[in-house]
């Protein structure tokens, strides 16, 4: 009896270990979600990985891993969180064996995770998704959503963003940010342009797809996406509008000041920006952060939305981090108050895409609305709304 006793608070413990950090508690759309995983290559351009025993460089067409989450009829069963993690093992190798995918899946995630957390790993792995894997596409013309990931990082790193605009009519694309020669990028312009060039690759696949709306596309990106998106806006006029979520435009004034086309005033494109908790002075004296501009107070011709979110840090813009997160990291807000802001952000990028690519107005006022008025907790979140010249 003893044993029975123990063996039930043993799996009672596991299983509340397992629980997830992360619930998103937005209800999907009218539609269902599809999904696709492709393996493009960008012909354009070239990657050059070292391969072999003494390193011999082979030059080849740039990989762009993509996914398309689009608008299906409703029904099938969803993917699991484990097949989204699979997508590590193919980023920039779309030939490697079974074998080696699986241990560079073990490798992201022994470094996302620091080789710990192993249940809750295999708790999300399990967690079953909106997505349903190659769907039959829904009839009709759907805006484009591109999204631009963070620094070195995967095509579903917000996959439940991607889902929810899916369900509400968009198609959302995304490749994973990969640098010229490696996985992995620099913090420079030259590596932020080339992201930029990816974004361009993906508009320029949407137009061959038969639901994409190519007079109405936005594009979204997190940290370093954040940064990327406004460059590609600089010289791409088919993206009508901005997202960043806590976008990297903001912290590396002294980078984008050196690619001088993307002039602030000169961008008409309006931007919404979430923004994290803001950090005090001695932190940003201490880690030397860029304060040296702000290309976003220069853009005077655009409608600019500045949504400051104090549960949220940095690392909390990306879904898949706080799935993987360490509990033990969360001090004064909890888990389940950073997962309802992330969730309420999801419905402001909802919005925002709503007003300035479907032409709604219920958008545009719930941007105008108070942020308790939208459903955040008192004091949790505020909002800044700096009209273009003109409009004030």
């Amino acid at each position: 009896m003893r044993v029975i006793l123990f063996m039930l608070i043993f799996w009672a413990c596991a299983q509340a270990h397992a629980q997830s950090l992360f619930t998103f508690s937005n209800t999907p759309g009218i539609h269902g979600v599809g999904v696709r995983f492709l393996k493009q290559v960008d012909r354009t351009r070239s990657f050059t990985p070292e391969r072999g025993l003494f390193s011999r460089k082979e030059k080849r067409g740039r990989p762009m891993q993509t996914v398309i989450w689009y608008p299906t009829e409703k029904g099938g069963r969803g993917i699991s969180y484990g097949d989204y993690l699979e997508l590590v093992g193919w980023e920039t190798d779309f030939d490697g064996s079974p074998n080696e995918q699986a241990r560079t899946v073990d490798a992201w995630l022994q470094m996302v995770t620091d080789g710990k957390r192993k249940q809750q790993v295999a708790s999300e792995r399990r967690r079953i998704m909106w997505a349903v894997r190659d769907a039959v596409p829904k009839a009709g013309k759907y805006p484009v959503v591109i999204y631009a990931p963070s620094i070195n990082n995967t095509t579903f790193e917000n996959a439940d963003i991607a889902e929810f605009l899916a369900s509400h009519g968009y198609i959302v694309i995304a490749a994973p940010t990969i640098g010229e020669t490696s996985r992995w990028i620099k913090k420079d312009l030259k590596h932020a342009e080339l992201q930029a060039a990816d974004i361009r690759f993906l508009i320029d696949y949407a137009r061959t797809l038969p639901q994409a709306d190519m007079t109405r596309v936005a594009v979204a990106g997190f940290s370093w996406g954040g940064l990327s998106n406004v460059l590609a806006a600089a010289k791409d006029e088919r993206i009508k509008a901005l997202v960043c979520l806590d976008g990297a435009v903001r912290y590396y004034n002294a980078i984008i000041a050196q690619a001088r086309y993307a002039d602030p005033a000169k961008l008409r494109t309006p931007l919404l920006f979430l923004a994290q908790t803001p950090a005090s002075m001695e932190s940003n004296i201490r880690y030397k952060e860029d304060m040296s501009g702000s290309f976003i107070s220069g853009m005077v011709n655009a409608d600019v939305y500045l949504l400051t979110m104090y549960p949220m840090e940095h690392v909390h813009f990306g879904s898949s981090y706080i799935r993987l997160d360490d509990p033990a990291e969360y001090k004064e807000y909890t888990a389940e108050e950073v997962s309802f802001a992330y969730s309420l952000g999801a419905r402001y990028v909802l919005q925002f895409l709503n007003g300035y690519l479907k032409s709604d107005p219920a958008g545009l006022a719930y941007l105008s609305n108070k942020p308790v008025a939208n459903g955040a907790a008192p004091h949790s979140m505020k909002m800044e709304i700096m009209p273009r010249k003109g409009k004030r």
